[in-house]
């Protein structure tokens, strides 16, 4: 779904992800950290940008371009909106440099504000592949709930079927997550 939407906090932004970034965000992936997407790493710039189109067309979804003092080091995605009801959090990649840095938790700052303050959702989910610990971690420490696992849920990058591990924020902890979030990046 095309949107306008850009959410922006210090020197991290999010804008509206388009087919052209496929050549910036093929350059910064690898097979290793693509490993628990649903699909095969794309091979070639323009095999990015097909997969990028068909996620900015998709429906129910804002995807964005993450940059970083106007450099692209990523992307997320808002997805299966549901308004008034619920989003998830997801499709999410960046550059090796900035993982363990301020960018995923000031994303994530930005589209859970977005989700509950604007968009009027009463409950964001978040998924990652039950074997990337990392991600699992970088989930938890943003304040969200862990809730299970999916087993057997989606084919994985690597041919096998992977389970989905499922964590949430709902409106009534929002309050709290964003103060943490906040605090954390304060400090």
């Amino acid at each position: 779904m095309h949107h306008d939407v850009i959410l922006r906090r210090g020197s991290v932004a999010l804008r509206p992800l388009t087919a052209g970034d496929g050549p910036a965000l093929r350059s910064l992936v690898d097979e290793a950290m693509w490993a628990g997407n649903g699909q095969p790493l794309p091979r070639t710039d323009e095999e990015m940008s097909r997969l990028l189109a068909a996620l900015v067309e998709a429906p129910a979804t804002f995807a964005f371009a993450v940059e970083l003092d106007g450099r692209l080091v990523g992307r997320t995605v808002l997805y299966e909106l549901v308004e008034g009801l619920k989003v998830e959090i997801g499709h999410t990649i960046y550059a090796r440099e900035v993982w363990g840095t301020a960018v995923n938790p000031t994303a994530k700052l930005l589209l859970m504000g977005h989700a509950f303050d604007d968009l009027g959702v009463g409950r964001v989910a978040l998924r990652c592949d039950h074997r990337n610990a990392r991600s699992r971690g970088a989930i938890l420490r943003l304040g969200a709930m862990f809730e299970g696992t999916l087993r057997r849920f989606r084919p994985a990058a690597d041919g096998t079927v992977a389970d989905v591990d499922y964590f949430s924020v709902i409106a009534e902890e929002w309050p709290a997550v964003r103060a943490g979030l906040e605090e954390r990046l304060a400090g």
